[in-house]
């Protein structure tokens, strides 16, 4: 108390002593003064009116059997699931035009509950996101902005189409060191599948999780992608055209089959090294401060990183395994089909990251890492193509 009598700790702050029982003349202090009492009179028997507080364990469920938050009144959708797992506020969000799936629509809903329209736990993508969006206490560096964030997840799925034409070539190759041509020509279809169903998720499931219109506009200001995903389509139909038009009738047949495959990885190469040159082309209404959404240096550096995958992991995996348990197989020369489409991802990436840091004058330090790659990969795509087309293969 003061030298008034005035308790100083229970009126209404801003207040002056002299003014404590009486009104203000202006509206928007007595406002500011009735929510203030409001407040103190709600928390006096120190919980709100409610019976709740923050993080009370007794709140209760929302009544939704399908949803895992506490009661809530507004529905909650994919995007804002994805926001909160991730742990970022797109600056750009707006629920009023907030199409997304809806999760929950919310704990006051009549009628039945509908089955949610996503999944509640977010299914993570290291190769879309690879961390941008952890605090900054996580990664020891100043966090990403979501704008870039998000946009570097939607050219990884842009570009994915195509990785899916390798990663299936590659895999279709290696059982055919296992299996007679009768009988793995019709796995070459699968490579289709593969990528069509990426093809399909793209445009169908990743559209409907970023905003409205996001992905329709960046790619119709790029007309190139657009070409390039019908042909990375095309692509990965010749596969499985060999397979029922060839008649397997002699050793050229089955040669035949692996170098189709592996014109369908070249094309899709090309495919890949489209997009990934587009994407850094700067178009004015996608700026961000500024700046292009995608970060050309970074970008570089990221195509040496998986560049540097194949080149450590997918072949001398292959390599070791042609030389040692290859030739107990049915088809030890299938080995050199794999390491094939192998070397052909390893090219292409290397000639994406070496025009990338050349465009961005930064051709010094990455020269040579580059060189050392491409005189690993040249004699060893001479060779496939050479063992592939001379070799004797058994119907």
């Amino acid at each position: 108390m003061n030298d008034q009598g005035d308790e100083l700790w229970g009126r209404p702050p801003g207040r002056r002593a002299e003014d404590a029982g009486a009104p203000r003349p202006d509206p928007v202090l007595r406002l500011l003064d009735e929510i203030d009492l409001l407040v103190e009179e709600s928390m006096r028997d120190g919980e709100p009116r409610t019976g709740y507080d923050y993080d009370d364990p007794t709140y209760p469920d929302c009544p939704n059997p399908y949803c895992r938050e506490s009661w809530h009144g507004l529905a909650i959708t994919v995007r804002m699931v994805e926001m909160r797992d991730y742990g970022t506020l797109d600056p750009e969000y707006d629920y009023r035009a907030d199409d997304s799936g809806v999760m929950c629509p919310g704990s006051d809903h009549d009628g039945e509950w509908p089955e949610p329209a996503g999944e509640w736990e977010l299914e993570w993508d290291l190769e879309d996101y690879a961390g941008a969006l952890r605090p900054a206490s996580d990664t020891g560096a100043e966090p990403i902005d979501p704008r870039l964030a998000q946009a570097d997840s939607m050219w990884m799925a842009v570009s994915r189409p195509a990785t899916m034409v390798w990663v299936s070539s590659t895999l279709v190759a290696f059982l055919s060191m296992f299996l007679t041509p009768a009988h793995w020509r019709w796995l070459t279809p699968v490579i289709g599948i593969a990528a069509f169903c990426t093809l399909g998720w793209l445009l169908r499931r990743k559209r409907r999780r970023l905003p409205v219109g996001y992905l329709r506009e960046r790619l119709c200001a790029r007309p190139e992608t657009i070409i390039a995903l019908g042909l990375t389509a095309a692509a990965s139909l010749l596969p499985a055209v060999w397979a029922f038009r060839s008649p397997l009738d002699s050793s050229g047949d089955v040669a035949a089959g692996y170098g189709i495959m592996l014109l369908a990885c070249a094309l899709a190469g090309t495919a890949h090294a489209t997009v990934q040159l587009s994407r850094i082309r700067t178009v004015a209404s996608e700026s961000v401060d500024g700046a292009g959404e995608t970060d050309r240096a970074a970008h570089a550096t990221n195509l040496v990183v998986l560049s540097f995958f194949w080149l450590i992991f997918a072949l001398p995996g292959l390599l070791l395994f042609g030389w040692t348990v290859g030739r107990f197989t049915f088809q030890p020369a299938a080995m050199w089909a794999a390491v094939g489409v192998a070397v052909l991802s390893l090219i292409v990436l290397f000639v994406e990251s070496l025009v990338m840091h050349i465009i961005t004058r930064d051709v010094g330090g990455i020269l040579m890492i580059i060189l050392f790659g491409a005189v690993i990969a040249a004699p060893l795509l001479w060779w496939s193509l050479h063992t592939l087309a001379t070799s004797h293969w058994h119907l």
